[in-house]
């Protein structure tokens, strides 16, 4: 099954081939319909005609690599963001599904993109090539009678979101989730320079001094079964007081509605600022994140290692959801943490400075890589996680921190 790049000659056979997988119709005359792919992405497919009973102009199976950049530890790693992964129904049943996401896995690897992400429907088929749930994306519906209780926050101001001042609110997310694992950068192509559209607006708070230190953005919603008004998009800030300050701001929307639907990352701290016990959750699915490790030194090396920490593991990792040479995440390594570098090197036995050997399959390695977990916890979920105690305790600490969230959807 021949996988290859798909061309702009190609795109309105995958488009309707994957608007028939996921729905939504797609016109391509319709005014403002892309006619190619995004600079940002590679797609692959496999034709229809390569396969018995294929046609030709039939995309069989396709699907969108992303090229992003996440934050992660500290650092910036590159990411293959996949999207639009189908099969044809006239194919499906045949191992084109394996095929085509063992090429994704493998093409990812030859672009540098040492991890990948995606949104699965079905997380199990996923799961069998090495991806792992990572995160959840929640949403909660907030009574605005709740924020109208918050006090005023002294020394602090909003700002209207403008063309003029959006180069702020991007710089202000830049350095607001710089601690965090696996939030993306939002960065071109793939994310214009200009205002989102969609109804999108955001408001930015300052304080005395004109600094930048939060952002609220949301869209308007009305005649929803939910009675929610508003869709809070994201509320971050730098610490407790600036967003009490937005969610004040946020509460002067109950002239026109009475609830919001908020989205908050992981262990959001908004939640801990959030007044009153009418919050809940909303009633429908939890978006998932799931991620892959596809180089796993290059994965550990785009991390910062946390201040103060030296020492060295012998680091385990075993992949046998792919075929061997597929990527670079299976291996063994010596990981060393110093002066806020990690180095990770091919070591195929321990080393007398490391402190112990960390043994992890792929989905160990993938929930464990990406940040905020520890090696008990891998246990726990029954993946494959073995160390000597003193490698655990220091793989813990060197990969400590928030757990993964992510707040863009593609």
């Amino acid at each position: 099954m021949p996988v290859r790049d798909l061309t702009a000659a190609d795109f309105r056979a995958y488009r309707t081939m994957s608007s028939g997988a996921f729905g939504g119709a797609f016109d391509p005359a319709a005014p403002q319909t892309p006619q190619d792919f995004s600079p940002g992405e590679t797609a692959i497919g496999i034709d229809s005609s390569a396969l018995p009973g294929g046609v030709a102009g039939v995309i069989a199976a396709g699907a969108r690599i992303r090229h992003d950049r996440i934050a992660l530890g500290g650092g910036i790693a590159r990411c293959g963001g996949i999207g639009g992964l189908a099969v044809h129904p006239a194919h499906r049943g045949d191992g084109l599904f394996g095929e085509l996401l063992t090429a994704v896995i493998a093409r990812c690897d030859a672009e540098g993109m040492p991890l990948s992400m995606l949104y699965p429907s079905n997380p199990a088929i996923y799961r069998r090539f090495g991806y792992q749930v990572v995160a959840q994306l929640e949403t909660l519906l907030v009574p605005l009678v709740d924020l109208q209780r918050i006090r005023a926050v002294p020394g602090r101001r909003t700002v209207p979101v403008t063309e003029a001042t959006l180069p702020r609110l991007r710089a202000l997310y830049h350095r607001l989730s710089a601690g965090e694992n696996a939030m993306l950068r939002r960065e071109g192509p793939l994310f214009p320079p200009g205002l989102p559209g969609g109804g999108w607006s955001a408001l930015l708070l300052t304080d005395e001094d004109g600094t930048d230190r939060g952002y609220l953005s949301w869209s308007r919603r009305s005649g929803e079964a939910d009675g929610a008004g508003l869709e809070v998009h994201e509320i971050l800030a730098a610490d407790r007081q600036d967003r009490l300050a937005l969610l004040r701001s946020l509460g002067s929307w109950s002239t026109v509605t009475e609830l919001v639907r908020l989205r908050v990352r992981t262990d959001d701290p908004v939640r801990d600022a959030l007044p009153g016990g009418g919050t809940r959750p909303v009633a429908e699915p939890l978006p998932l994140v799931m991620m892959r490790v596809i180089d796993t030194a290059a994965t550990l090396q785009a991390r910062r290692a946390p201040a103060g920490l030296h020492g060295a593991v012998h680091l385990v990792v075993e992949d046998g959801t792919v075929p061997a040479g597929t990527c670079r995440a299976a291996g063994e390594y010596l990981v060393r943490a110093a002066d806020g570098e990690i180095t990770a090197v091919p070591a195929d036995e321990p080393v007398a400075e490391a402190l112990g050997t960390v043994r992890l399959d792929i989905h160990a390695a993938s929930l464990l890589l990406v940040g905020g977990r520890t090696v008990a916890d891998a246990r726990r979920l029954d993946l494959r996680a073995t160390a000597d105690p003193a490698a655990e305790a220091f793989l813990d600490a060197l990969l400590a921190g928030p757990r993964p969230s992510v707040l863009d959807a593609f």
